[in-house]
């Protein structure tokens, strides 16, 4: 009776112990888990220098001072001109007018008073929505300078001695993993496809898109190009939907506002090279021969989001697919899994 009790009490106590250390981390889990996941993306060079230099925290440092110059330095550089046109689009909503806007080109819509009526509100209320919206963000973003700073010391950290204990990662989890050794290998397999397919299929392909629509939006001279360019690449990573959300709207503005020369730019560069990327990128960039079903990785994303908050892009979509993945494993299941579809070998 004591034993089946302590057998109990155990997975129990550490269950408990599970649920108080996420409670721990969530003030801080945004920046833990974006360092995490640069560890991950980064620990193939990170081994590769180790092996040259003999040195974990040598390797780390170099790989992480390179991500700074990389990433940070522009970073700082463009938030001046990002919150610029962010305060430029805050400025034409508020002046734009949508009923005159309707009257031009669709004056039929407006032939009956209540529909003119019902379309004017509309109208102003969705504009008092976005510009609630971005004033909101000028406020917050403001008042939360400190704890942006010491999110990113706390990323840096954790990304830091995330490459240096990656061996160590591993290993505990080893110890840990309740399942058989054949099904431990099994699950690295399928979990290493899994992360690929996500963070290199998914979200790389989706960022590379936006920068590369950023490129054609500044060739052209599209106005609040650096805005539009990081809304792009956000809609880029989400599954099914893609940069075309974003594009295809500022293309018909264009269209509208009489500048055709930067709308039939932006018409030939986003059929012939923005929605190309994808199936462009893709194969190149996800190194194992699979992808992760697209209805998991968008569910995943927007119950992660809610979840979560923005670090629930990552981590909604890895905690479902992990989570299908360890099922699939403890039935043993022989057939196709749910999560992968796999594809043919490049010829």
């Amino acid at each position: 009776m004591e034993e089946n009790f302590k057998k109990f009490m155990v997975p129990a106590f550490i269950f408990v112990l599970a649920i108080l250390s996420f409670f721990v981390l969530k003030p801080i889990l945004t920046p833990v888990v974006i360092g995490l996941v640069l560890a991950y993306l980064f620990n193939p060079l990170y081994n590769k220098l180790k092996l040259k230099i003999k040195s974990s925290y040598g390797s780390a440092a170099i790989i992480l001072g390179l991500n700074l110059a990389v990433f940070v330095l522009p970073l700082i550089i463009l938030i001046p001109m990002f919150t610029k046109q962010v305060f430029e689009f805050y400025l034409s909503v508020k002046d734009f007018d949508a009923y005159n806007l309707i009257n031009t080109f669709f004056p039929s819509l407006l032939s009956s008073p209540q529909l003119s009526a019902e379309l004017l509100a509309t109208s102003s209320n969705l504009k008092a929505t976005i510009s609630q919206a971005l004033l909101n963000f000028f406020k917050n973003t403001i008042l939360n300078i400190p704890q942006m700073i010491f999110s990113s010391l706390i990323l840096i950290f954790t990304f830091f001695f995330a490459l240096i204990e990656s061996d160590y990662f591993k290993r505990y989890f080893s110890i840990i993993f309740p399942f058989s050794k054949e099904n431990e290998v099994k699950f690295y397999d399928k979990f290493e496809k899994i992360t690929n397919s996500l963070l290199y299929g998914q979200f790389i392909v989706g960022i590379v898109q936006g920068l590369i629509a950023g490129v054609g939006y500044f060739m052209l001279g599209i106005p609040n190009a650096l805005l539009l360019t990081v809304i792009t690449m956000i809609v880029g990573i989400i599954p099914v939907i893609g940069p075309w959300l974003v594009w295809i709207p500022v293309d018909i503005y264009l269209f509208m506002s009489g500048m055709t020369e930067p709308a039939f730019g932006l018409l030939i560069f986003g059929l012939f090279v923005i929605n190309w990327i994808d199936s462009i990128l893709r194969p190149i960039i996800v190194s194992s021969r699979a992808e992760v079903n697209s209805a998991i990785a968008l569910i995943g994303m927007i119950g992660g989001v809610m979840a979560f908050g923005v670090v629930g892009f990552i981590l909604g979509p890895l905690i479902i697919a992990y989570f299908i993945l360890l099922i699939e494993i403890h039935e043993n299941k022989k057939e196709d899994s749910v999560i992968l579809r796999e594809k043919p070998p490049i010829p």
